[in-house]
């Protein structure tokens, strides 16, 4: 429950999408392969420019929220930090013995929203790329896809059940890319010197997100939704950038390896203060880092359990994605 559902497996990623965009696109492409945009087209692309900042990167162990039960049997355990695994190419811990470290962040931007199942069906109109399907029995209760068509009342929902190689194929079909997880983080919660535990704020809101609940069968519709909601339905949750559904609605992929020792890491060098800069693990790794959680994750129990990890041949029904870009000035 911490890191949200199960899902099929898929095949091995397929070969880059074309990067024609769909006619009903609001925006002229930019030449194949730069994805570079330009601060002043913000609005057109649906995004949003993330000033730099400083943020923390790392697991977050947080309290319960006051009023969280554990499941029955279950022990609290105060968290500790995990001793260092020999890096191994055959292993993964999921980043949980990782300290956190201070990155620094470059200016860029990131889609106001996930992804919806519209935008993710003119994908595949264009592209003739795979529908979002795992031969799974739970997936036959709606969450698979059987054609390109979406109903009106779906069209505005996250797309949900792709793999980390369906993200990144759109992403560049959009010519844009999938943030670092030190992007996700600063849209999300802003700099470290703001000391946000959600987007909002400090306080916990159960009604300013589209959540889970920790008892079975973890689908909750005391937000409004039981499953996915329309993006942007939770206005008062936006982040200090102005992001919708960063916490709760889907899980978001990042471009991230969820790697266990930051020796793996790529940086730009350190700042004056040791922060790295531009911090970023692109793998290839045995595990993906997510973040947010979902409509499937509750966040009483465990606030700091958004700071998650996938397989990333996986397809769950609570797993979806935004993109990300690179500003020219």
């Amino acid at each position: 429950m911490w890191a949200g559902c199960g899902g099929g497996a898929s095949e091995a990623p397929p070969a880059d999408a074309p990067s024609a965009m769909p006619a009903v696109a609001q925006r002229s492409a930019p030449a194949p392969g730069n994805k570079a945009v330009s601060g002043g087209s913000s609005a057109s692309l649906g995004m949003v420019r993330i000033s730099g900042g400083t943020i923390q990167l790392g697991p977050r162990h947080l309290p319960p929220v006051g009023g969280a039960s554990m499941p029955e049997g279950a022990k609290r355990i105060k968290p500790e930090p995990i001793p260092q695994a020999q890096p191994s190419r055959w292993t993964s811990m999921g980043g949980r013995g990782l300290m956190p470290r201070m990155v620094q962040v470059a200016p860029f931007m990131m889609d106001q929203t996930e992804v919806t199942r519209g935008a993710y069906a003119r994908f595949l109109v264009e592209t003739g790329y795979r529908l979002p399907h795992v031969a799974e029995a739970w997936a036959e209760d709606g969450w698979n896809w059987t054609d390109t068509t979406v109903d009106n009342d779906l069209a505005k929902h996250p797309v949900v059940l792709v793999s980390f190689y369906d993200a990144k194929a759109y992403c560049r079909w959009r010519n844009k890319r999938l943030p670092s997880e030190a992007e996700w983080q600063l849209a999300a919660l802003g700099s470290a010197v703001d000391k946000r535990t959600f987007p909002w704020g400090s306080r916990y809101r159960d009604d300013w997100l589209n959540h889970g609940r920790m008892e079975a069968p973890n689908f909750d519709e005391s937000d409004g939704f039981s499953r996915t909601a329309p993006v942007g339905s939770f206005t008062e949750g936006r982040s200090p950038s102005g992001l919708d559904d960063m916490f709760g609605n889907a899980w978001e992929f990042t471009a991230d390896a969820r790697i266990d020792d930051w020796g793996a890491a790529r940086h730009d060098g350190f700042g004056s203060s040791g922060e790295m800069i531009n911090a970023r693990a692109p793998g290839p790794g045995l595990r993906v880092a997510v973040r947010g959680g979902s409509f499937y994750f509750d966040f009483r129990p465990n606030p700091g359990g958004e700071w998650a990890s996938f397989v990333p041949e996986i397809r769950r029904k609570s797993a979806g994605f935004r993109c990300a870009a690179d500003l020219t000035r």
